[in-house]
């Protein structure tokens, strides 16, 4: 059902795949929740073979992440843009999509988008029709920006070629160079890759899970790639805490995180990092303890219960602002009968999410320039100096992104390293901290090693491997 009462039943003409992917992009913007979160309950409920499932997260997931761009082709051949009820704009999206980035043949892109709007509304067939075979006459003129100035059609084009809001491509140019950039927005509608890391305790219980999801091993121990995880899910080898789904790039982050001694995690969210901490140091056999900070109580709750569900051991878990840790862990250090000081303290900092936006299609569209070029800033900085200050002697602070962006990455560091609280802190090689891990750890710490620039920052890009692109930094209290 629409929020408006209309079923959604599967017609003989219509594709399963494309009427799911309506589903989601419906209940997507109702709800406010992502489309990638209500994307395998959606394709289970309907019945969807794997092939029909796919094409429906394919298009779901790509109208989410070319929103804007849809919208304008959409508009620039509509009488009244605003005459389009949300039902029926979301299934013109889906018309226009397959159109401009999925090749779909016209004949094929026009009429099941016709049957979806007919669906939505009473009379939008033949609105629909028009709109529809006007974009798919367009196609070429569109994506090279023929509508727009030749001082601006050049990155207008690629912007609309990659799906992405053009101001944004700017910025990604601006801190990648041109030629990166570009290797980058040509791998951006492309499915991401998916990784998962399993819990030590349990890696026979997803043996079975695994294969049948097309499991292969990566450098970093208890990493897979794998094709799908709906053996994974059947199973419940995540509800169970027997593995998480992460990105590759962020696993390896993790485990460099991960040393002897007590650990303080600013901003863990529901914990998959936690989770992958301290599952390394379980097949390390360090002696670890573990502090998780989010802003959020419910977060730390999620976060909680699957550190216990794992049986990979306790943590502590606090929840308020980083910006002012004394508040935040006041209870932690009363329990210690001190100010706690940590060997590692690692910011997971909120951020642009510009190097996972294949994944998170929403991001793009969210932002705002503001927000990537102070905002943002502004408060990584201002978490970094604040966590310096509880990083004992000898201990290491790392800071880490899943953003592309220079404004969040190279010159927070930059900024850190300059001001009262970084002048004690000197920049160490990310790679050194996995290399110290032992022989099982010596191909992942190479991984690390191959995205590292000269002083040791770790930045990897969508177009490198495949994985997403993320940002890292390690200081050690010198």
């Amino acid at each position: 059902m629409t929020g408006h009462g209309v079923a959604l039943s599967k017609t003989a003409k219509l594709s399963p795949g494309r009427l799911v992917a309506l589903r989601i992009l419906i209940a997507a913007r109702e709800s406010g929740r992502y489309a990638r979160e209500l994307a395998a309950d959606a394709c289970a409920s309907a019945s969807l073979d794997s092939r029909d499932a796919a094409f429906a997260r394919r298009l779901a997931l790509g109208v989410t992440g070319c929103s804007g761009c849809l919208d304008d082709a959409l508009n620039s051949v509509l009488d009244d843009p605003r005459s389009l009820t949300a039902d029926v704009r979301d299934a013109l999206r889906i018309g226009a999509y397959e159109l401009l980035y999925l090749g779909t043949s016209p004949q094929v892109a026009v009429s099941q988008a016709v049957e979806l709007a007919r669906m939505c509304a009473h009379g939008a067939a033949g609105l629909a029709n028009a709109v529809l075979r006007r974009v798919a006459e367009g196609t070429v003129s569109f994506l090279a920006a023929e509508d727009v100035s030749e001082q601006h059609r050049v990155m207008v084009s690629c912007a609309r070629r990659a799906g992405l809001p053009t101001w944004l491509v700017r910025r990604i140019v601006d801190s990648l160079g041109e030629e990166r950039a570009q290797a980058m927005f040509a791998c951006q509608l492309e499915p991401a890759p998916i990784a998962v890391q399993v819990n030590p305790l349990r890696s026979e219980a997803v043996e079975d899970a695994l294969a049948a999801d097309g499991a292969r091993s990566l450098e970093l121990p208890g990493a897979y790639a794998v094709d799908r995880v709906s053996e994974l899910v059947r199973s419940n080898a995540f509800a169970h805490a027997d593995a998480v789904a992460s990105d590759y790039h962020a696993q390896l982050i993790a485990a460099a995180v991960t040393r002897e001694g007590s650990c303080l995690e600013i901003g863990a969210g529901r914990g998959t990092k936690t989770f992958m901490v301290l599952a390394h140091a379980e097949r390390r056999n360090l002696d670890h303890e573990h502090v998780a900070l989010d802003l959020y109580e419910g977060k730390c709750q999620a976060n909680a219960q699957r550190i216990e569900c794992s049986g990979l051991g306790e943590i502590f878990t606090a929840a308020g602002d980083a910006t002012d840790l004394d508040a935040c862990l006041a209870a932690y250090d009363e329990q210690l009968g001190r100010t706690a000081l940590f060997d590692t303290v690692f910011v997971d900092a909120p951020c642009s999410g510009t190097g996972t936006m294949r994944r998170h299609g929403e991001i793009p569209w969210r932002l705002t320039p503001q927000e990537c070029d102070r905002d943002l800033p502004e408060l990584q900085l201002e978490l970094l100096r604040e966590a310096a200050c509880r990083v004992g002697a000898g201990g290491q602070l790392i800071y880490a992104t899943c953003s592309v962006l220079r404004a969040e990455n190279s010159h927070v560091v930059t900024q850190f390293l300059g001001s009262p609280e970084g002048e004690g802190f000197a920049p160490m090689p990310l790679s050194d901290a996995l290399a110290a891990a032992g022989p099982a750890y010596s191909g992942a710490a190479e991984d690390i090693a191959a995205h590292e620039i000269p002083i040791g920052t770790f930045q990897s890009y969508p177009h490198q491997g495949g994985f997403d692109g993320h940002f890292c930094a390690r200081f050690v209290r010198v």
